[in-house]
């Protein structure tokens, strides 16, 4: 498989992932996504990435749900953790502080800080 190949494949596999942000995501779902064996896709990806399919899909649950609490204030922190495929605050919270070094409470706070004193 070429780069431009994987590119397409990479790219495939997080439209997966945004379009199912609210679910767990397995190997093989993204696999059967993208028509190819679970382990011919965990080859491909292992390859080509310097991180694991499943710390794949928790950056971008928590890149993405790290914007979510930034502009929507109003939104509970549950809220959001459900949002984003977690089944409870707390496994959310756990997950955001090991990714980020901060709760996504203070995390929320800074950006209101930082929204507020511009």
């Amino acid at each position: 498989m070429n780069i431009d190949n994987y590119t397409r494949l990479i790219n495939k596999t997080e439209d997966y992932i945004e379009i199912n942000l609210d679910k767990q995501i397995s190997l093989s779902d993204v696999a059967k996504n993208v028509n190819i064996s679970e382990y011919y896709f965990h080859r491909l990806f292992s390859k080509y990435s310097n991180e694991t399919l499943k710390q794949f899909i928790t950056r971008i649950k928590m890149e993405r749900s790290a914007i979510y609490l930034a502009i929507n204030s109003e939104i509970s922190i549950t809220e959001i953790a459900f949002k984003y495929g977690y089944n409870s605050s707390s496994s959310y919270n756990k997950a955001f502080k090991k990714h980020f070094g901060i709760s996504p409470t203070d995390f929320r706070k800074e950006q209101e800080w930082k929204r507020n004193s511009k």
